[in-house]
């Protein structure tokens, strides 16, 4: 697990070979109609998942610029080949341009994303601050997950687990000293106060 996060070459055939794997498993199980509603389809319209996949990029990346084209690239390749999949499969058109509306914009962000992401690997408070904001994404979709499998028990379960699991491991996986670590899981824990907390004084759910 450890070699995971900073022991992998990651050379541009790999990231490329990554890519393609993702695309084509999250395109095929996006098809299949009796993984609507379960977690083996969540891959295809969530993105906790590829939080844990551009971490490991980055993880594995020696300079900031690298991990920016190496993450984008990944997406670039990736969410492509899904939809193309999932279009040959009978995707129909609302549903693809909905799929285009959200990956479009998430593919162009990891750019700017890559290049922050990087610094995760910083043996200091900095770097425990940037992983605790990705910690934070996977806390966020961990709740809703575990809302949703309230309501229609046991889906999404494996969601949810994969979610806090990610959160855990990352932590201690890149980050070695036990302060750093304490931010990286604190800073998840204050974003999510500070969202309740906003929704509660205002009333307005975040999207």
């Amino acid at each position: 697990m450890r070699k995971l996060f900073g022991g992998l070459k990651m050379g541009w055939l790999a990231v490329i070979l990554f890519a393609v794997a993702a695309g084509a498993y999250t395109g095929i199980v996006g098809s299949i109609p009796a993984a609507e509603g379960t977690s083996f389809k969540d891959i295809a319209i969530s993105f906790e998942w590829w939080v844990i996949f551009a971490v490991v990029i980055a993880s594995n990346c020696t300079k900031s610029w690298e991990s920016a084209l190496k993450i984008f690239v990944f997406f670039l390749i990736s969410q492509p080949l899904c939809f193309i999949i999932e279009v040959v499969f009978g995707l129909s058109v609302d549903q693809a341009l909905y799929y285009c509306s959200i990956w479009g914009p998430v593919t162009l962000l990891t750019l700017p994303g890559g290049f922050i992401a990087y610094y995760i690997n910083r043996q200091n408070v900095f770097g425990s601050v940037i992983l605790g904001l990705g910690n934070s994404i996977q806390a966020f979709l961990g709740i809703a997950y575990i809302i949703q499998m309230l309501g229609n028990p046991p889906y999404h379960l494996l969601s949810a687990i994969v979610c806090f699991a990610s959160i855990l491991i990352m932590t201690f996986q890149i980050q070695k000293d036990n302060r750093n670590r304490v931010i990286s899981l604190l800073v998840p824990v204050v974003v999510v106060v500070a969202a309740l907390v906003f929704i509660r004084m205002t009333g307005r759910v975040i999207v």
